[in-house]
């Protein structure tokens, strides 16, 4: 099999969180364009829908599935809709996020309990919901379930007035490494992506403020934020057969920020 071929996705069914916008609906284009057909979830239909229209121009199936990721029965149940709709569920990439930008003497306890349940316990509750699907025969020969989550540099690098996003987030990096050990045998590959900071709209406080971009910036040795379509070729690689013998692994992509 050739480079290109192992990295092609054809046929596979993929469900994808956090897909109406930013990153993960970046990742979804992505894994449309080399052949998955895609089941799209997040909170806001209207921007689902679009996504969905973009995936169908390219010839693959769409299909939205709305949901609140901080319930249970919500996250469980778009995961099991995915996997009826697509016929199985051989992909999951899990880029739902939230990041209040307020430090932890102004977090109200709202705000704390939310940045968890959006960014560790939705993670762990469409993780568990897909691995199960994946543990069926058609996709164990298909190749095995692949299972993606959207870390952040954050959790690996402390940052300033987003301590309890940090922590969300290094628990969501921890749990991919112990998810991948976990799941290993039942042939689940679970990896996840640590961006650094990108051009998106969850990272528009800080691009919107040129001071504050500025000093960042500096600390980059790269120079420059990173741009949403330099994520989805790192996002399919973890997706294909390309990186069958890649489990555990938390791959930063920052600009080299974190070499500071």
């Amino acid at each position: 099999m050739s480079v290109l071929d192992s990295m092609r996705l054809n046929g596979a069914a993929a469900f994808v969180t956090g897909a109406s916008r930013g990153l993960g609906r970046a990742s979804a284009l992505a894994l449309a364009e080399m052949g998955a057909d895609l089941a799209l979830g997040a909170t806001d239909e209207k921007m689902l829908e679009e996504t969905a229209e973009a995936v169908r121009a390219m010839g693959r199936k769409a299909v939205i599935c709305p949901l609140d990721i901080t319930a249970p029965a919500s996250a469980r149940g778009a995961v099991d809709r995915a996997a009826e709709e697509l016929g199985r569920l051989d992909i999951l990439v899990n880029a739902a996020g939230f990041c209040p930008r307020v430090s932890s003497l102004d977090m109200s306890d709202e705000e704390m309990r939310r940045t968890f349940e959006v960014n560790m316990f939705g993670t762990f509750y469409v993780c568990t919901a897909s691995a199960r699907h994946m543990q069926k025969s058609e996709v164990q020969e298909s190749g095995g379930g692949r299972i993606v989550n959207f870390g952040s540099v954050a959790g690996v690098r402390a940052r300033k007035n987003v301590p309890v996003y940090a922590a969300s987030k290094a628990a969501v990096n921890n749990f991919t490494q112990s998810l991948a050990a976990e799941l290993a045998p039942l042939n689940i590959r679970v990896n996840a992506v640590v961006p650094g900071q990108f051009d998106t709209d969850m990272g528009a406080p800080l691009m919107n403020d040129p001071e504050a971009l500025a000093a960042y910036v500096e600390r980059i040795p790269l120079g420059r934020v990173g741009q949403p379509e330099e994520i989805p070729a790192l996002v399919v690689y973890l997706c294909s057969r390309a990186s069958s013998y890649v489990t555990g692994s938390v791959v930063v992509i920052d600009g080299g920020l974190t070499l500071q």
